[in-house]
């Protein structure tokens, strides 16, 4: 069974700005115990809706998914709880929804593993496959930073899909 790290692709170089996104979210929040304390459907701001490419994940500030992505994911887990982001600019031309995934952490990482110097990235990773609990999206734990691993058949129908903006990286399992 494979695991691959996903994050926004950098090559896109006009993701969407959000402007007041840590004023709307707390996120020590984004956790299935806090998860009450985030409205069902937030709105916030984008300073650049005109020339932004909206790809179908974003990472920054938050992990945030396309309704597609969304819609895929469910199938593999329907239990996942979401709160709907709306990301409007300031004009209110554009208007694009995303979905924040509410994930519990799962403390998965090997010390095998090569971590950042600030935890914010994960260089080389190592997962013990018992502790994912083989579930197709999870939220490893032990870093700084929001790390989201897909499993390798939630990956193929999202491809399949079409889904642009996004890049792995293959982690080891054991």
């Amino acid at each position: 069974m494979k695991y691959f790290l996903v994050d926004m692709e950098r090559n896109y170089n006009s993701p969407p700005d959000i402007i007041d996104w840590h004023q709307k979210i707390n996120v020590r929040d984004i956790t299935p115990e806090r998860a009450g304390n985030i409205q069902d459907w937030t709105q916030v701001r984008i300073d650049n809706g005109d020339t932004a490419i909206f790809l179908d994940i974003l990472d920054a500030p938050g992990f945030l998914l396309s309704p597609m992505v969304y819609d895929v994911i469910k199938f593999y887990n329907p239990y996942i709880q979401y709160k709907h982001i709306i990301l409007q600019d300031s004009s209110a031309e554009v208007i694009k929804q995303y979905l924040l995934p509410i994930l519990p952490t799962c403390d998965c990482l090997l010390p095998e593993s090569e971590i950042g110097r600030g935890k914010d990235e994960i260089i080389y990773g190592v997962i013990d496959l018992e502790k994912t609990r083989r579930r197709p999206i999870i939220k490893i734990g032990g870093m700084s930073n929001i790390q989201i691993a897909f499993r390798l058949d939630l990956v193929e129908s999202i491809l399949r899909r079409g889904a642009k903006g996004f890049s792995l990286k293959e982690l080891e399992v054991r």
